[in-house]
């Protein structure tokens, strides 16, 4: 490292983890959480656990395979993980930290950002995807990781439902207000909603420039039950227009959930 390098530098961190056996991304005393494990294993490797950001706070049970996570490296946490150029020295955190956290959380990349990046400020879009076993048994390969709902669901009824939900909306009906900011707005843009059925596999993608608690599988819940019949999608612009949780169907279980990309400007980098 020469004199000019900064004292502090930005790095970030692709993440991919089964979130089976967490309680969630955030550090949380007492539980096994992504961050708790992943800060245990930066403390390991640099001597510092530096505060971490993640783009998305994920709940219990639910899975990532594009977590971004960002934090500010001191140069002794850069002396320790060698003196070669940054890009080898990246390579060697991601090599470290992966042989600590596998095989339930994984560094799929590790880059230095600009100093004003920050992983869950500079996103400009999130993307995730769900997944249910639509049949009468279950995969016991692939319980955790999907939910499993035996009713017969009219794919084409779903997608009816979803496509009320693209633009620019109040998503209050369909988000766990957060008690620490009662009056946080809880408008968000879907850019895309959209179900797909391969055989007994269908899979929702949704893409926003944000999602509020609970969103995604809010309204995996109700497009299930207009599936199933229980509901009609023409529901949906009412229940938007209602801003209670109550009037929404019941929310999905989160293990069929996974965080599949964030996106940010390309001068972040």
């Amino acid at each position: 490292m020469n004199e000019h390098e900064s004292e502090h530098r930005t790095v970030r961190l692709d993440l991919s983890y089964r979130g089976t056996g967490f309680r969630g991304f955030a550090a949380n005393e007492g539980v096994r959480t992504v961050a708790g494990d992943l800060n245990a294993a930066l403390e390991r490797v640099l001597g510092e656990a530096p505060p971490v950001t993640a783009a998305g706070r994920t709940d219990a049970g639910v899975h990532a395979t594009g977590q971004v996570v960002s934090f500010k490296i001191g140069n002794e946490g850069l002396r320790r993980i060698g003196d070669s150029q940054p890009g080898d020295r990246l390579d060697r955190l991601a090599a470290s930290l992966n042989r600590l956290l596998n095989p339930d959380i994984a560094v799929t990349g590790a880059a230095l950002a600009t100093d004003s990046f920050d992983a869950r400020h500079s996103a400009i879009a999130r993307a995730y995807e769900y997944r249910i076993r639509n049949e009468a048994h279950l995969d016991p390969r692939s319980a955790d990781l999907e939910w499993h709902v035996h009713q017969r669901l009219d794919v084409d009824r779903m997608n009816a439902a979803a496509r009320h939900l693209v633009g620019e909306h109040d998503f209050t009906s369909f988000c766990r207000r957060p008690k620490d900011r009662p009056d946080a707005s809880l408008v968000r843009t879907v850019m895309q909603a959209h179900w797909s059925a391969e055989g007994a596999q269908l899979l929702f993608e949704i893409e926003a420039n944000a999602f509020c608690h609970q969103m995604v599988r809010a309204i995996v819940g109700q497009c299930v039950a207009v599936g199933r019949g229980d509901r009609s999608a023409d529901d949906v612009p009412a229940v938007l227009a209602a801003r209670r949780r109550d009037t929404a169907a019941p929310i999905a279980p989160p293990h069929g959930l996974t965080l599949v990309a964030v996106r940010y400007r390309d001068e972040e980098f």
